[in-house]
């Protein structure tokens, strides 16, 4: 295989196939040995001159090339097949209206021999083809002889890449003579966009260019790029077809032409038209990373005692299409703990920057949620929209959950199963979570009970997400095909999918057989390379069940060896919906220190909503131990609870410091009503006007520069008198005759 030399952008480089000496396709560069200066010519153009470059040119695309590339478009627009023409009907439209808008010397595509790179690679070949052929038919050159550029795609060059992928590369850039630029090793993301952004000078219909120092240079053309992001991918977000760049990154619009398509049509689409893809593919490889972090898709091996795999377009579970990639972060730790001298074998080397040839299964370049951003303000922290904190509008509502990182923090709690909506079987997880974050003083706010549909577990996550502080799910875990808890989990933080290395051999271990070590797999190897021997030994279900979101940690909550552990995934704790499993699971978690108030990373709670310095100790004291729980008590009533109203609704007012409850009881011949009462931890209440009156106490502390008169929290003892003083005072409003008993009982049967 050749090597494309090292020369740089503005100097001759040696070509690839097709390429000429002065027209090469493959040119790499390095945006840190550029002097910054922009009166150059786009770094697409090719200098005239190595010596004295005074004009600079387009590279002409060649004849057969073009035409490979119309015979190509011509068969894409009139393929019929059921499964690929919908969507790939689609992704033409789209490329060729981006096309219309930014015209061929403004659209790049980014290429590093994924699947998917290969698809819009093709795509956009075919597209470039068509529409340069008809504006040199009805444009303005009635003489047909307008230059056709040469397809402009771009590679972030990687240390640990594959040889086969770089073989691809290779051979595309010459069979299809294309202009490649290939960013060399170390540049980032940023700076390669920012280097191409900045220099975008588009030539004219002749392909040439300025390049004259002397000469100041005319503003440069937007620039799009075509990326090969499918909506399943977690780096996909919330982009559409045609995304723009955040304002924290150069201005250039994201095309996804195949945003719609699944893992399936792109091996459709690459076998129906025959086209060439990396050789890894056809060795059992389903997403290509690095040689350092990727294998062969486990569930996709022939048999458990050799290493023959089917080719990636045999993946029957899509959901795997990851499972070959090892999370590289969890496998690190877990091997220089048993290494013991900080040395991992096929340890990854680390960069500032992911690069393109590190996410060959999305092909994308970053998206929003994976920049770096401005520290959130108070306006962003309390959900204020972006035009009311630019008008300087004040807020006057607080949720209760953002005011839980003053003291209690809050759990939702997602139950998922179909039998349960069916009326199959009854639910118990939810009462013994109630119970169990009650028992611990853990506010459990919300409880939704869905079906096993993955986008319905991903919606609710995303809706939960911005009410509660943490959140619990039941159910929807395991190896079988309705099990989409932890791939929806996934989509809602907007993560990968990759193999979990300790999941996987705390699967093997749990699970493994009376056969220790599977054939195949010998000593020598497995002490070489141990995650590859322990991948290998996996069954296709425990695949599934180790391939798991990028973030995720296992939570050990006892000392007892023989426990499982709870999956944890950011905020989200994942947990089995059997109800026994359940039961044990939820208990251990509310007893730990697991759900304790997550901090803003880089800010201080005081920071968030304006708190002083004095309220920052005291909430910072307060949450070294959980916040206390009131006494409380139960009164029991044989009167019915329309004959209380009055009573109840005068000491509720007179008593805003305690949380009043009334259950009536039906069909009991002496009991008729349960009324409780229970102290409020917040200092003003923690739901509506309660809210808005602590946030407005504390900023008119702060802005007022006094020191805390009252606290902005009760203490347990304020708390049961508060209780008492609202006790005492119920009493003497109710008939003394229909008083029943009064305990402090936290049950509301009867027994």
């Amino acid at each position: 295989m050749s090597s494309p030399d090292d020369t740089g952008i503005n100097t001759a480089a040696a070509a690839v196939g097709g390429g000429s000496s002065s027209h090469p396709n493959w040119r790499v560069v390095d945006v840190h040995d550029d002097a910054g200066e922009r009166t150059s010519c786009s770094p697409f153009c090719h200098p005239s001159s190595e010596t004295s470059p005074s004009t600079a040119s387009a590279a002409p695309w060649s004849t057969p090339a073009l035409r490979s590339a119309l015979d190509l478009y011509e068969r894409m627009k009139t393929c019929t097949d059921p499964y690929i023409a919908p969507v790939l009907e689609s992704a033409l439209h789209d490329m060729e209206m981006a096309y219309r808008l930014y015209g061929p010397f403004c659209m790049v595509g980014s290429y590093n021999g994924g699947k998917d790179a290969v698809v819009i690679f093709h795509v956009m070949r075919a597209v470039h083809a068509h529409y340069c052929s008809e504006m040199r038919v009805g444009g303005d050159a009635d003489d047909g002889t307008m230059m056709i550029p040469r397809p402009r795609v771009i590679y972030f060059q990687h240390p640990d890449e594959f040889p086969e992928v770089l073989s691809l590369l290779d051979d595309t850039v010459e069979r299809f003579d294309v202009d490649m630029l290939a960013f060399k090793e170390g540049v980032s993301f940023g700076e390669g966009l920012k280097y191409l952004v900045e220099r975008n000078i588009s030539p004219g219909k002749d392909g040439l260019s300025f390049h004259r120092n002397s000469e100041r240079m005319p503003p440069p053309h937007p620039l799009a790029f075509v990326l090969g992001t499918r909506k399943n991918d977690p780096n996909a977000g919330s982009q559409g077809i045609y995304a723009p760049s955040s304002h924290y990154m150069p201005p250039f619009l994201r095309v996804n032409p195949i945003l719609d398509w699944t893992y399936g049509h792109v091996w459709h689409f690459l076998r129906l038209f025959e086209l060439p893809y990396c050789s890894l593919y056809d060795d059992g490889y389903t997403s290509l990373g690095t040689v350092k972090d990727t294998l062969p898709c486990p569930a996709l091996k022939k048999n458990d005692g050799d290493e023959e795999y089917w080719p990636a377009y045999m993946l029957k579970d899509w959901d795997l299409e990851r499972a070959g990639r090892v999370d590289k972060k969890k496998a690190k730790s877990k091997l220089a703990s048993q290494t013991g001298d900080g040395k991992v074998e096929d340890a990854p080397a680390h960069t500032s920057d992911v690069t393109m040839s590190q996410t060959s299964s999305t092909v994308s370049l970053p998206t929003d949620e994976n920049e770096t951003k401005p520290t959130a303000s108070i306006s962003t922290i309390l959900n204020v929209d972006d035009d009311v904190r630019d008008s300087g509008a004040k807020t006057d509502v607080v949720s209760s959950n953002q005011l839980s990182c003053l003291g209690r923090p809050t759990v939702g709690l997602i139950v998922i199963g179909d039998e349960l909506l069916k009326g199959m079987t009854p639910d118990s997880n939810i009462i013994s979570a109630a119970k169990a974050l009650r028992s611990n003083n853990i506010s459990l706010s919300r409880v939704s009970i869905i079906s096993d549909d993955g986008q319905d577990i991903a919606d609710e996550i995303r809706r939960f997400k911005n009410e509660v502080d943490f959140i619990i799910t039941s159910g929807g875990i395991g190896p079988t095909h309705d099990d989409v808890t932890i791939k929806s989990v996934a989509e809602a933080l907007g993560l990968d999918l990759a193999l979990h290395y300790p999941m996987a051999e705390l699967l093997l271990d749990k699970m493994r057989t009376n056969s220790t070590t599977k054939s195949g797999c010998d000593d020598d190897n497995s002490e070489k390379h141990p995650k590859r021997t322990l991948i290998r030994q996996l069954s296709e279900g425990q695949v599934k069940m180790a391939t798991l979101p990028t973030s995720s940690e296992l939570q050990y909550l006892t000392d007892d060896s023989e426990e499982w552990p709870v999956l944890q995934c950011q905020n989200i704790f994942i947990l089995p919906g059997v109800p026994a499993y359940f039961d044990s699971k939820i208990n251990l978690l509310a007893a730990s220190s697991k759900l304790a108030q997550p901090t803003t990373i880089g800010e201080s709670k005081d920071e968030e909503i304006g708190l002083s310095m004095d309220q920052s100790a005291e909430t910072d004291k307060q949450q070294s131990t959980p916040p206390p729980r009131s006494d409380t008590y139960r009164i029991v009533l044989s009167l019915e609870e329309d004959n209380i109203v009055s009573a109840l609704n005068a000491s509720v007012a007179a008593h805003p410091h305690v949380s009043f409850g009334s259950y009536p009881i039906v069909n009991d011949p002496e009991y008729k009503t349960i009324i409780t009462l229970e102290g409020r931890f917040y200092n003003g209440g923690y739901r509506g006007s309660g809210s808005q009156k602590l946030l407005e106490k504390s900023e008119a502390n702060d802005i007022k520069g006094k020191k805390e008169t009252q606290s902005l929290f009760f203490s347990k003892e304020e708390m049961d008198k508060n209780v008492e003083s609202a006790l005492s005072d119920l009493k003497t409003r109710l008939p003394e005759e229909g008083i029943l008993c009064i305990d402090s009982c936290d049950d509301l049967r009867i027994k």
